[in-house]
């Protein structure tokens, strides 16, 4: 069940947990309601994928459903459902059509629960910690739990040992690649600072490669185009765009420097060890106490004004930033995804081991006119 192509990013970088499978054949439909569902259907279609309109859907055709989104109307398909978790951790406020809300984004009660009856029959979380959180937020889910881990997480730590190839796919040999990372909305990076990706092509020597990743958010509400136009004379000095689907996880593998924000990626950066800088830190929609409200204050921090190339060549690892990790992510989580889905889908686990592939060297956005 995709709602937007953030989650559908999210349900791609998971679906190799049911690689090689036979007796699983994978489907989708698009969860109506989101102002950031455009373009879902033509993009699934794309791709490859099996795609069933929401209307059309026959639940006793299914066996389970999985959601990278607790919002929507999940429960009018009858689907038994699994929803994983949104990102690297529960960490933001849920967001409103004017800010954000108390509520925390993925344990949100009034989205868990419709009608007095729990939605998902898996929740999925992170780490065990989480489980403080849910029991908090919406005591009643707290016996559908099931830490699973982040696969996302895994999946990355399995592609570092062949990060020349990934490199190699950007045309980058021995530059420095600095990644500009920015999650969605005004807070962001993009929101705050949308020049700073041409500000570092135009500051930093010729040694250097620069790069951003912007979210799937940000592709749906201002299109291809404007985006095009708007990063025009920086793509032509070098500027790489990710692929708004899958794009950003090959940049991460691939890269020497962070600059990010409040976003998952910031965490993932971290967890790799990468050398990061905050360009913007949404503090208002960071939830109090969060590992991410623990990395905003560990991490450094890259100011308006600051000069640019110094400030790169000195960026340096989270400090402690194992602990903060091993504080955020259980281990394993592709194997623990996989024993629940085949759990729930009453199916015996396949004989061969549960190991995260790398991701994808997925292609960097061309075609702009």
């Amino acid at each position: 069940m995709v709602r937007t192509r953030a989650a559908l990013d999210r349900l791609l970088d998971v679906l190799p947990v049911l690689a090689d499978d036979l007796r699983i054949e994978t489907w989708f439909t698009v969860v109506p309601g989101s102002e950031f569902a455009g373009g879902l259907v033509e993009e699934l279609h794309r791709i490859g994928a099996l795609v069933v309109d929401w209307v059309s859907v026959e639940p006793r055709e299914f066996t389970f459903a999985v959601a990278a989104s607790e919002k929507g109307p999940l429960t009018e398909l009858g689907i038994p459902l699994l929803v994983l978790p949104h990102g690297a951790g529960p960490h933001k406020h849920a967001a409103t059509g004017s800010g954000v809300s108390g509520e925390i984004a993925g344990l949100a009660r009034d989205e868990l629960v419709a009608d007095g009856a729990l939605v998902p029959d898996v929740v999925g979380l992170g780490h065990p910690d989480h489980l403080d959180l849910l029991r908090a937020r919406c005591p009643e889910a707290v016996a559908r739990a099931e830490v699973i881990g982040d696969p996302c997480l895994d999946r990355l730590q399995a592609s570092l040992p062949g990060r020349s190839a990934y490199r190699h796919a950007l045309g980058v040999a021995n530059e420095r690649l600095v990644l500009v990372a920015s999650t969605w909305g005004p807070e962001s990076l993009f929101g705050r600072h949308g020049k700073l990706p041409a500000d570092l092509v135009a500051a930093l020597p010729d040694d250097h490669r620069v790069a951003a990743a912007l979210h799937p958010n940000v592709w749906t509400r201002h299109g291809h185009l404007n985006l095009g136009h708007w990063t025009r004379s920086a793509r032509t000095g070098g500027l790489l765009l990710a692929e708004p689907l899958g794009g950003w996880q090959a940049a991460l593998v691939a890269a020497d420097v962070v600059v990010s924000d409040h976003g998952s990626l910031a965490m993932y950066a971290a967890a790799l060890g990468k050398p990061l800088l905050l360009a913007a830190f949404g503090r208002s929609e960071v939830v109090a106490g969060s590992r991410m409200a623990e990395l905003g204050a560990r991490a450094d921090h890259l100011l308006p004004g600051e000069p640019l190339r110094e400030r790169i060549a000195a960026a340096t690892s989270v400090p402690e930033h194992a602990k903060l990790i091993e504080n955020t992510f259980a281990p394993s989580g592709f194997a623990r995804l996989r024993r629940v889905l085949h759990r729930e889908l009453g199916l015996p686990e396949p004989s061969w081991p549960a190991a995260p592939p790398p991701v994808s060297a997925r292609p960097w956005v061309d075609g702009f006119r």
